[in-house]
């Protein structure tokens, strides 16, 4: 790979970090969506970035995925059951605790990044796979910390993101990835779709119950 390219990967890889770091710090639900379509992009950008650099349609099918599914129609789709169901605009017991979700999320970035590049990576044959680790424990962290359902979808598209990532990396000349991407969309389309969609009444008013879950 050419330096030129190597450092915008570098660049495009932290800039995925800071995405993921963001979202811990935030507890409107908007910003987080637009957050995660951010991230979503700018991963389809890496890995078109990577296809070019390697000649890989495989690596190419990736990025438009990417960018089609997890960085317009599933934000699209989950920024439309938020107006749908008219809730507010703030998850709002994370709002109280949103200085301790930054703090942690800057400690286990630390951590998890001094673990791998120090133990896991050279068990594996290098640290390219440092910002996907990162990223996978971030989306477990906003998953645990988080009890609004919109944004725990969020955090499984973020722990996606960086399956596609890590995959690309390790195997980007199969074809099974692509595969296996479609798969995860596939999930995801229905997570979001289904998982809202049973919770109307007949009248496609949201229940009292789940809107009071949604809210945090």
């Amino acid at each position: 790979m050419a330096v030129g390219s190597a450092q915008a990967t570098v660049l495009l890889g932290v800039a995925i970090l800071l995405t993921a770091l963001y979202l811990q710090s935030e507890s409107f639900v908007g910003p987080q969506i637009r957050a995660i379509a951010l991230q979503s992009l700018l991963l389809g950008g890496l890995l078109t970035l990577l296809a070019v650099e390697q000649g890989s349609l495989v690596l190419a099918a990736l990025a438009a995925l990417t960018v089609g599914i997890r960085a317009l129609l599933l934000p699209y789709i989950l920024a439309r059951q938020a107006e749908a169901f008219r809730l507010p605009e703030r998850e709002l017991r994370a709002g109280r605790r949103v200085r301790g979700h930054a703090l942690a999320a800057v400690l286990l970035a630390v951590v998890g990044g001094g673990l791998y590049l120090e133990v896991i990576g050279p068990a594996l044959g290098g640290p390219d796979g440092v910002i996907p680790f990162l990223l996978l424990l971030e989306g477990l962290l906003l998953l645990a910390s988080r009890s609004n359902a919109l944004v725990r979808v969020i955090a499984y598209l973020e722990e996606e993101n960086a399956v596609v990532l890590l995959g690309a990396l390790i195997a980007a000349g199969f074809s099974i990835l692509v595969e296996s991407v479609v798969l995860l969309d596939l999930i995801g389309v229905v997570l979001v779709a289904g998982f809202l969609s049973r919770h109307r009444t007949a009248a496609g008013v949201p229940e009292e119950g789940f809107v009071e879950e949604l809210t945090g």
